[in-house]
C-alpha cells in the first residue's frame, strides 16, 4: 500500500486517527479542519488506521478563509484533491471537499458525488447523473456565463454507490480536469475528463473557506453554525483526504487507491 505522504508534491494529509476533535495534516503547514455541529463520533472501520469519521448528516469540518495558505488554488495551478469515503445515504450533491461558496460567488475548486443532473457541453442539454462523481473548478466565481449555474465540471460514468469504501480523485494538469474512481480515470464521453484551460477563480482575502462534507454558503443565516440545506452534505464515514499540488499519474492514483480496505483483504 503507498501512502498519501510517500508521493512528491503533498500539501496536505489528514488520516483522521486522532480521539479527540482536532484534525491537523501532514504536510507543507499544519492545517487544521474545525468539526462543526458537535463533536463527530468515529467509526472503528478504518482505512489509514482503526478509525474513519462517522459524519452525520449536517456535521461538517472546515478549514477557516485565512488559514488557506497552500490550499488556495487560482490561476493555472495544478491540483490534485483525494478522499476515502464510504456513503450511507442516497441524498443527492453531496459535497465532499474544496473551496466553494456558490452563494457569494467565490466558487473555486470542488468534489461531490450524487449529482443529478449533468450537462453535456456538446449537444447543451441535460442529462441524469445520479450517484456519479462530480469535479468542478470556476474561472468566474459565480455561474458559468450564459447559463444558470456553473458547468465547468467533470462527471465520472460509475455509479458510486452507499455502503462500501471508495478512494474518489479529482485532477487538474493546467488543460483538463477529471474525475478517477477507485484508481482509474471514470471516463465519460464529453463529461470526463473535461477540457479546462483556466484560471481558476481567486477569491482573494473574502473568499471562501475550504470545507468538508458542506460546501460553505452564505444562504445559512449564521455561517459557519448556522443550520445546512436539509437535503445536502455528504453523510458517512470519511477515512481519508489528501491535497496535492500536482496532477498525480494514473499510476499514482492506482497506488493510492490500494489503500481501500477490500484491495488490502484481498492482496
Amino acid at each position: 500500500m503507498t501512502l498519501p505522504t510517500a508521493l512528491s508534491g503533498l500539501l496536505a494529509f489528514w488520516d483522521f486517527q486522532s480521539d479527540g476533535g482536532r484534525h491537523v495534516a501532514v504536510g507543507v503547514a499544519p492545517f487544521e479542519l474545525f468539526e462543526q455541529r458537535g463533536p463527530i463520533a468515529r467509526a472503528h472501520e478504518g482505512v489509514f488506521g482503526p478509525r474513519a469519521l462517522n459524519i452525520a448528516h449536517g456535521q461538517w469540518l472546515r478549514l477557516p478563509r485565512a488559514g488557506l495558505g497552500a490550499l488556495n488554488f487560482h490561476g493555472h495551478r495544478p491540483l490534485t484533491l483525494v478522499v476515502w469515503i464510504k456513503r450511507d445515504s442516497p441524498r443527492p450533491w453531496q459535497f465532499l471537499a474544496g473551496v466553494w461558496n456558490e452563494r457569494d460567488h467565490r466558487r473555486q475548486y470542488a468534489l461531490f458525488v450524487n449529482g443529478t443532473w449533468q450537462f453535456n457541453h456538446v449537444k447543451n442539454t441535460r442529462t441524469p447523473c445520479a450517484d456519479r462523481a462530480h469535479a468542478y473548478l470556476s474561472r468566474e466565481g459565480g455561474h458559468t456565463p450564459g447559463d444558470p449555474a456553473c458547468f465547468s465540471y467533470a462527471t465520472g460514468a460509475t455509479p458510486v454507490l452507499p455502503g462500501r469504501w471508495h478512494c474518489i480523485a479529482m485532477t487538474y494538469d493546467g488543460t483538463a480536469l477529471a474525475v478517477h474512481l477507485d484508481g482509474r480515470l471514470d471516463a465519460h464521453p464529453q463529461h470526463n475528463p473535461l477540457p479546462f484551460a483556466g484560471p481558476i477563480f481567486d477569491g482573494g482575502p473574502t473568499g471562501a473557506d475550504f470545507t468538508v462534507a458542506q460546501r460553505a454558503m452564505a444562504l445559512w443565516h449564521d455561517y459557519p453554525h448556522g443550520p445546512m440545506p436539509a437535503d445536502e452534505g455528504f453523510s458517512g464515514l470519511l477515512g481519508g483526504l489528501a491535497v496535492y499540488g500536482r496532477a498525480l499519474s494514473p499510476h499514482e492514483l492506482r497506488a493510492l487507491a490500494d489503500a481501500l480496505p477490500a484491495r488490502r483483504a484481498a492482496g
